[in-house]
């Protein structure tokens, strides 16, 4: 009975966003539901989900949040590109101290590429 009661608990409380959630957009004029938003500061998106909601929940690399909103239901899904870039297991792996001081590549290049004064 000791982890069994964690579970349930767990179940009630998503049951009970989920139903939260569908009652605050059934609450709004038809036009108005979007059938995703926020309950409080728990993300939902109960719309059928694309190639493109997936990718901006799973492997996004223009964010670097780990967590983003669930690409459907309720909560949060892992953003596997930022979590792999955080781990430096993707992306560029070894930051040199030219890197920290001119973190831009464009500021590198440009005073890498200019004239010599002599």
């Amino acid at each position: 009975m000791g982890k069994e009661w964690i579970g349930r608990l767990v179940q009630a409380a998503v049951i009970t966003i989920a139903l939260a959630a569908v009652c605050q957009e059934l609450e709004k004029p038809k036009e108005e539901r979007h059938w995703h938003g926020k309950l409080g500061f728990i993300p939902y998106d109960f719309r059928l989900p694309n190639i493109e909601r997936l990718r901006e929940s799973y492997w996004n690399a223009d964010i670097s949040r780990i967590f983003t909103p669930e690409a459907w239901g309720i909560g949060w899904a892992i953003n596997f590109h930022a979590l792999l870039e955080k781990m430096r297991l993707i992306g560029e792996s070894y930051i040199s101290e030219d890197d920290f001081l001119m973190p831009t590549k464009t500021l590198k290049r440009i005073l890498e590429n200019r004239p010599v004064m002599e």
